[in-house]
């Protein structure tokens, strides 16, 4: 089975440095192509593979430079972002977190983009917050859940007078998310109906986001 594993790099010990290498010449495997480059980053595609080999040459190349990369697989359900630290050659996993996807472009249709995003903003917030405190490994729960091999589910509402988001994390980076909407005719939530399935990868769908959701990526950096 083929997979695609998609990597963000930066320079973190100078953000300039990037830009004066040519990204083709990063590149030391055929199966490997550069994307783009965004703010900074250097954004590459790799089918059956990673950039990982590529990236420790860069980083003996550049010995006092501190290199970071963020990978996924674009083609995974449930798949992790994991970043990682490159230093003369040497490179270290420093945090791995799911890369959350859902569908809501039905939702979009009805509620609007900007309402949307406004309101997945605040449930991702709370469903970071609660993976971060399931993966310590002092909490009692989370133990007795694997122990017995049974799982649990989250469900954030967020809402306002008009629209209302409903939204159940149902495996470990799958959301499920439900849109509603008030209307004077018809009392309480009407649910709205799916008409369309378009997955959205919400960390690294680097064509579908904005300037500023990049930027935030890179904020909670261990560095």
């Amino acid at each position: 089975m083929s997979y695609i594993y998609n990597t963000r790099l930066i320079c973190k010990s100078n953000s300039k440095l990037l830009q004066k290498i040519d990204p083709d010449k990063i590149i030391k495997d055929l199966s490997s192509e550069f994307l783009s480059c965004e703010n900074g980053a250097y954004h590459f595609t790799t089918r059956n593979g990673t950039m990982h080999g590529s990236i420790v040459t860069l980083s003996e190349e550049y010995p006092a430079e501190i290199f970071i990369a963020q990978l996924w697989d674009i083609e995974s359900y449930d798949s992790e972002i994991r970043t990682y630290k490159y230093i003369d050659g040497f490179l270290k996993c420093t945090k791995v977190v799911p890369n959350y996807w859902y569908c809501i472009s039905h939702i979009e249709e009805i509620m609007g983009k900007k309402n949307v995003k406004r309101f997945m903003k605040v449930v991702l917030k709370h469903i970071k917050k609660i993976d971060a405190i399931n993966d310590n490994p002092t909490v009692e729960k989370n133990g007795i859940e694997r122990k017995h091999k049974i799982s649990s589910t989250i469900t954030i509402n967020v809402e306002d007078e008009k629209y209302k988001i409903e939204a159940t994390k149902m495996a470990y980076a799958f959301i499920e998310v439900n849109g509603f909407i008030k209307e004077a005719s018809t009392p309480g939530w009407q649910l709205i109906e799916k008409e369309k399935n378009r997955i959205v990868r919400v960390v690294h769908q680097m064509e579908k986001r904005g300037d500023q959701a990049k930027d935030e990526e890179y904020e909670d950096l261990p560095f």
